[in-house]
């Protein structure tokens, strides 16, 4: 960084510089353990010529289609052509994958239970999880139509209803770091994923997407409770809870999904907090799964019909 007055610079204490770059010494004094708060989490694409553009948008607003044309006319026309560019070499899974990911989100946890509240372009989702009784409510609404879907679920349909990556040790060789750098105040160690060989099919071209990630790197903190894991689209056994995780989806690992705390703010969380309002009936996804699936794409495929009131009504 350029300084116009060195000496100035020079007075500013080392330790200071280290902790504001994200270092902190032995000595250092630990965060208090996450017991209950509130944690805001961000979600973004590095390397997706998507990201930036759709990173721009708040679909709380409402009408996406109007934002992402006014954001596009501020393109010039080279940026216009290096975006289509770029956007010519993406897999298909790639560009629905930045079209539909939700960019932010809020946790709220006390004890064992927790909730998720996030956006996509078309959608508001809310997650409930009781850690306890390893069950959940799961919301799904459409922000241009009254569409909306809730249903009940338990730990086994998780993964098969909300984390749709799947990392287990069977396809994956593990790497753990001693050191911890900080992830929204809190030390994290780092674990690596690679792919074994043979353990999915390879990717040919270069671009191309492996039938599983690649690779990931994972931090995790002691401070962080193990049950807020199911909070992230990717599940992988850690026995502490996960502050940062990278996906690398492509052999040269330029496409790859990010996803960190932003912040954890320790502070009372009310029942009211934790509660989801479905305003909808709730459907049981054992019995319902059919039903739910179908409306499920629908909201995330654009909700249906369009109408001036939004649908969603977080609080």
């Amino acid at each position: 960084m350029r300084n116009p007055r060195p000496l100035a610079f020079a007075m500013v204490p080392v330790a200071a510089l280290l902790t504001a770059a994200g270092f902190s010494s032995n000595t250092a004094v630990a965060p208090a353990t996450f017991t209950q708060g509130i944690i805001t989490t961000k979600v973004s694409l590095p390397g997706n010529p998507y990201d930036k553009l759709l990173s721009q948008i708040d679909p709380t607003k409402g009408n996406v289609q109007a934002q992402m044309q006014q954001l596009a006319m501020r393109m010039t026309p080279a940026e216009q052509q290096q975006f289509q560019a770029e956007a010519a070499k993406l897999s298909p899974a790639l560009v629905m994958g930045a079209m539909m990911l939700p960019r932010k989100g809020t946790i709220y946890y006390r004890g064992q239970e927790a909730r998720v509240s996030t956006d996509g372009l078309s959608y508001h989702l809310e997650n409930y999880f009781d850690g306890a009784k390893n069950t959940g409510l799961f919301l799904l609404a459409a922000h241009a139509s009254p569409e909306r879907v809730a249903y009940t679920y338990n730990a086994a349909t998780l993964k098969k209803s909300w984390q749709s990556i799947v990392v287990t040790e069977e396809d994956y060789t593990l790497k753990i770091f001693p050191e911890t750098s900080l992830v929204a105040g809190y030390p994290s160690q780092k674990t690596t994923y690679t792919l074994k060989p043979g353990a999915a099919a390879p990717a040919n071209n270069p671009g191309e997407m492996s039938q599983k990630p690649v690779a990931l790197d994972v931090w995790t903190s002691a401070q962080i409770p193990q049950m807020l894991n199911f909070a992230h689209p990717v599940y992988v056994k850690e026995k502490n809870g996960i502050t940062k995780l990278i996906v690398y989806f492509d052999k040269e690992r330029r496409q790859k999904m990010v996803y960190e705390f932003a912040s954890v703010q320790l502070k009372p969380i009310s029942p009211q907090d934790l509660q989801i309002k479905a305003n909808t009936p709730i459907l049981d996804y054992a019995k319902d799964e059919l039903q739910i699936g179908m409306k499920s794409l629908a909201i995330m495929m654009g909700g249906g019909p369009k109408q001036t009131e939004q649908a969603s009504d977080e609080e």
